[in-house]
């Protein structure tokens, strides 16, 4: 069958899927609704919730917003996120042989590799370095225009800093990784146009070609980053070339992502509660506790999936194995049963329970201290170092059930 053939085969199916989501989406199917990503997805995870802990949608997926499911299902390793045989179910998880797309034993194998260099005890020395990130950024921002795009001008520039130097993208890369990584980022929101999914494949193997020269360079010259501490394991056949590419590729894209969106919303609940940013500005080590009640309440990778390897009882349903399960995290983070007044943002609420917004289990994001940390320290200093912050004009979202976080968010700096 010929590109153009296929490419056409492929936006009728996208119609034919599209009109039956619609359908259920006026029918009244919460989860059906949320695919179409409304500006303010948690009144559905309360329709999810009055469905039951677990119910199926009419888009044959299992669903869930309740806090505890969705913890044991992340927990449960009868769960993947791979059908039993080792496939990819559809338009599911595009991440090939990256860790982030892998189940046991490879994901245990390839996690053992990479833990080291992500271990919070050795983040200590990346705090200086993400101090002086922050503070030069913020000099950049003030001494520019008083008006700017937060996300631009800050949110998106912190972490693609600290994850180029902790992976090893050298300087000289850093301006295509970002931009290869702009177009790769629509893998993280779930929709994708035919268009869209040609371009992201392009993107990669820009990418793929990119870090192969990435990775000769610090085998030429070995450095203190992850690039150089993974090539003993492919040198000694515990790690292949293909499996370090995607994981170099994939690793940051997805902990910059996550980042990205944490400081941004971060910044944006503080600016609508003015009396708790008050309570920052004149204790700056409340910033762990804004960061925790943001990740809880605007979480911003609002939705995982896994797939049921055996047939496995639930909450009184039977999930068959191969049968997928959609947990709305953050719906599981507003779950009234674990959290009181769940819709209230307050940094001095009792933390109760760990939130799921680097979900759980063997999956649990492995960069999900150094996210912390980032947006703890970002936020301290632009409390501290712009007292007049505020929001001038509308935000623009991301088209995205998954990933909540903004494209726009203009703010004035004085």
């Amino acid at each position: 069958m010929t590109d153009l053939a296929t490419e056409r085969r492929a936006r009728v199916q996208a119609a034919i899927v599209q009109e039956f989501l619609r359908k259920a989406a006026e029918r009244g199917d919460p989860y059906a609704k949320i695919l179409f990503i409304p500006d303010d997805p948690y009144p559905l995870y309360e329709e999810v919730r009055a469905r039951g802990k677990l119910y199926k949608s009419e888009a044959g997926i299992w669903t869930t917003a309740s806090h505890g499911v969705a913890n044991r299902v992340l927990r449960d390793k009868r769960f993947g996120v791979r059908r039993a045989d080792g496939t990819k179910a559809p338009e599911f998880m595009p991440f090939d042989n990256s860790m982030l797309g892998l189940d046991p034993p490879d994901h245990t194998r390839l996690r053992k590799l990479t833990v080291p260099s992500l271990n919070p005890r050795r983040l200590a020395h990346w705090r200086p370095h993400v101090e002086r990130f922050t503070d030069e950024l913020i000099d950049d921002m003030l001494a520019g225009r008083n008006e700017v795009n937060f996300m631009r001008a800050f949110a998106q520039q912190l972490p693609l800093r600290v994850i180029g130097d902790l992976v090893g993208i050298p300087p000289h890369h850093r301006r295509t990784f970002f931009r290869l990584s702009r177009r790769m980022a629509y893998l993280l929101d779930g929709v994708a146009t035919v268009e869209l999914a040609g371009d992201v494949q392009a993107a990669i193997r820009e990418m793929t070609v990119m870090f192969h020269d990435i990775i000769e360079e610090h085998r030429a010259d070995p450095r203190d980053d992850l690039i150089s501490e993974l090539l003993p394991a492919v040198d000694d056949g515990r790690l292949s070339m293909e499996e370090m590419v995607p994981l170099c590729m994939f690793l940051p894209l997805a902990g910059t992502e996550t980042t990205v969106n944490l400081i941004g919303n971060a910044l944006k609940m503080l600016l609508e509660h003015p009396e708790q940013r008050e309570m920052l500005t004149d204790d700056p080590s409340l910033a762990p506790a804004v960061i925790r009640e943001t990740l809880r309440h605007e979480t911003p990778v609002q939705q995982y999936r896994r797939i049921a390897h055996t047939d496995i009882e639930l909450e009184g349903q039977l999930i068959t194995a191969g049968g997928e399960l959609a947990i709305c995290a953050g719906g599981a983070n507003r779950d009234p049963e674990v959290y009181p007044d769940p819709e209230r943002f307050d940094i001095t609420r009792d933390p109760g329970p760990d939130n799921l917004s680097f979900s759980a289990g063997i999956h649990f994001c492995l960069g999900a201290a150094l996210a912390r940390m980032e947006a703890e320290i970002a936020l301290a200093a632009i409390t501290t170092r712009l007292p007049g912050i505020r929001r001038v004009g509308p935000v623009r979202r991301r088209g995205s059930f998954i990933i909540r976080g903004m494209l726009q968010f203009p703010v004035a700096l004085r």
